[in-house]
């Protein structure tokens, strides 16, 4: 509610949405319970679908199937998700939610990567996409206990309130702009797209197909191996997030994250080289990089999305990403059932340093 101040006659705001700001500045949101439920709930999750992610091509591998049943496996996974990007995105923004989240993922990829290794080696793929099954039980529970907040305020005082609170002119300008039209004229969502698409035809065949066969086979490792690998990329992805966030407002971001995306690509080509050892130094030195892509080009990205087209763009550009899945997966089996595993490494840095190179060309993406 709102009350007059006393020799100001200037409205301020006070009761329960109130208290719940003075908590917010005075411990952060660590001290806010609905963001206590939603990190929990999602850290666990991740660390679920770590679990999921040395299981399910273990599981497959040591039964007799190949990389291509794998990729078919997968692909049949990939298909109603990136189905669902789109349909989450049009109703993110009709069903207009208050926040927009992205939390930081990279710690409980780390946690959970290892931590699969050692479940699927110590027991059995069951018992580790068993235990995945029921993080996704303990994440729907953590948002069923989520309380919403509600902020009223009397009909008089919205006049006041908006001098007090004017939107910005980037609002007031995105309200007028629609979703082709704005699609057409960004050259920034545009080049984005194109990478994105890029990174899914690489990243699902890659780290879902490729890796477990080339470690299963020519690296002669086990699960554990294979989970010491993808916990590298998760530390990796850890630093680069800090690394990313460190660069504040730094001019020539952009360059930076293509720059990055340049050197994990080349870190991709060689992996297979030189054993499991080399292979982990690979993929954490990659998942720096990595990290670095994903922040800054995210962070420019929803900085220049008008706030009503929000989750129609976003859908649309993780539908570019997730949309490729099935045929990235489908493609590194094949590739990988017929040339060997290795080949799909090359392959895959060399696409992704063509993506970045073009990102070169383009200045909205140098200027970020």
């Amino acid at each position: 509610m709102y009350q007059v101040q006393e020799g100001t006659g200037t409205l301020v705001e006070e009761g329960p949405v109130v208290e719940e700001k003075k908590k917010r500045v005075a411990g952060g949101p660590l001290k806010v319970r609905n963001f206590q439920l939603l990190f929990g709930g999602q850290t666990i999750s991740v660390i679920g679908d770590a679990l999921y992610l040395v299981a399910l091509p273990w599981l497959i591998l040591t039964t007799g199937g190949s990389a291509e049943v794998l990729g078919i496996v997968l692909a049949a996974y990939g298909i109603p998700r990136a189905g669902c990007m789109l349909v989450g995105g049009w109703l993110s923004d009709r069903l207009r939610p208050r926040r927009v989240m992205l939390a930081s993922r990279q710690g409980a990829n780390l946690i959970g990567a290892a931590l699969a290794g050692v479940v699927v080696a110590a027991l059995t793929s069951a018992a580790a996409l068993a235990i995945d099954a029921l993080t996704f039980l303990v994440s729907a529970l953590s948002l069923a206990l989520m309380r919403p907040t509600h902020r009223s305020a009397p009909e008089t005082s919205k006049p006041e309130v908006q001098r007090e609170n004017p939107p910005s002119g980037r609002e007031e300008r995105g309200e007028q702009i629609g979703l082709w039209h704005f699609l057409r004229t960004s050259r920034l969502i545009q080049g984005t797209l194109l990478m994105f698409i890029v990174i899914g035809l690489v990243s699902g065949g890659l780290i879902e197909v490729a890796l477990p066969t080339l470690v299963h086979g020519p690296l002669h490792a086990n699960a554990s191996g294979h989970g010491i690998i993808l916990a590298g990329w998760g530390t990796g992805a850890f630093v680069g997030a800090i690394v990313a966030g460190a660069l504040g407002k730094r001019q020539h971001k952009g360059l930076i994250m293509l720059l990055a995306g340049l050197l994990m690509a080349a870190l991709i080509g060689l992996l297979p080289t030189w054993g499991v050892a080399f292979a982990v130094v690979c993929m954490l030195m990659a998942g720096v990089a990595g990290s670095i892509v994903n922040v800054i080009l995210f962070t420019a990205v929803q900085q220049a999305i008008p706030s009503h087209l929000m989750g129609r763009v976003m859908g649309l550009l993780l539908f570019g990403s997730f949309g490729v899945y099935p045929l990235s997966v489908a493609l590194a089996g094949v590739l990988s059932n017929q040339l060997g595993p290795a080949s799909f490494f090359p392959f895959s840095g060399l696409l992704l340093a063509l993506a970045m190179l073009s990102g070169m060309t383009q200045r909205a993406l140098r200027e970020i």
